[in-house]
């Protein structure tokens, strides 16, 4: 059976044996060519094509670097890389939960196909944005290469982009479901997003936080995954070892709680869209 969705043909969506490793590789393979296919359809006709996510992040870096090494100096060593390895990972959590709060609602033609699993559209906004993260990866090693040297720690990367993974994904399922039955939600996201950007020591050091107030970043796990990717790019060495452990099995657990909320909540979906 093919789905269609604004002319673009999705490949069968049969479910595979119910084994759980196939219906696994089944969802991945459509993930994949659903994401492929908005990335196509999302640069078509630009000049500078998949460019674009990393020429603005260019900009916002130079913005802050202005700001923060020359009108209000921080004092932060080898800054322009300090910032841009934060700013690449906190750009992906950003857009990829902004994108998949409404990645059901934008997609009502995908959901009324019975046969296509809902779970999919929210997961095809994460891989999209990640796309501009594997985009922006060879210019931040080779930055940090220059300024600050490379060390066996940078292969963490993979580590810290899994678990980012997986905590986006349990996010990403929540605000989706919720956002077909309140439609606040998307908004709400972007408010939220916006202030935890502010308590996520992208452009700041997570030591220069008073005492008082770094327990709280401390329950703030995009600020736990941002100061991870200082240590691997800037410290050069592997992030602590409890922080890391306790936000990977959180992340782990929101996946689950997503996971529950959507199933629970996908029944619906029909009706409200």
């Amino acid at each position: 059976m093919s789905l269609r969705a604004g002319g673009g043909a999705v490949r069968d969506a049969t479910p595979a044996p119910d084994t759980a490793l196939r219906r696994a590789a089944h969802l991945r393979e459509l993930v994949l060519h659903l994401a492929g296919r908005q990335l196509r359809s999302t640069h078509r006709r630009t000049a500078l094509g998949w460019s674009w996510p990393l020429l603005l992040q260019l900009v916002q870096l130079a913005v802050l670097v202005f700001v923060f090494k020359k009108v209000i100096p921080l004092d932060i060593a080898d800054y322009p890389t300090f910032v841009f390895s934060g700013l690449v990972f906190w750009s992906w959590f950003q857009a990829g939960i902004q994108s998949a709060a409404s990645s059901v609602t934008d997609n009502s033609a995908l959901v009324m196909e019975p046969r296509l699993p809902r779970a999919v559209l929210p997961l095809v906004a994460v891989a999209v944005a990640g796309f501009d993260v594997l985009v922006a990866l060879p210019v931040l090693f080779g930055g940090a290469g220059l300024t600050v040297g490379l060390s066996p720690a940078a292969a963490f990367v993979v580590v810290l982009m899994l678990i980012q993974a997986t905590l986006m994904v349990g996010v990403a399922l929540i605000v989706s479901a919720l956002h077909v039955y309140v439609r606040d939600t998307r908004p709400l996201v972007g408010v939220v997003l916006l202030v935890t950007f502010y308590l996520t020591p992208v452009f700041y050091a997570f030591g220069s936080v008073p005492g008082r107030f770094s327990l709280l970043l401390r329950f703030n796990p995009a600020a736990s995954l941002i100061d991870g990717y200082h240590a691997i790019f800037i410290s050069r060495e592997l992030p602590a070892l409890w922080p890391m452990l306790i936000l990977a099995i959180g992340s782990a657990a929101v996946a689950a709680v997503g996971a529950l909320v959507f199933r629970r909540l996908r029944g619906g979906f029909v009706d409200e869209l």
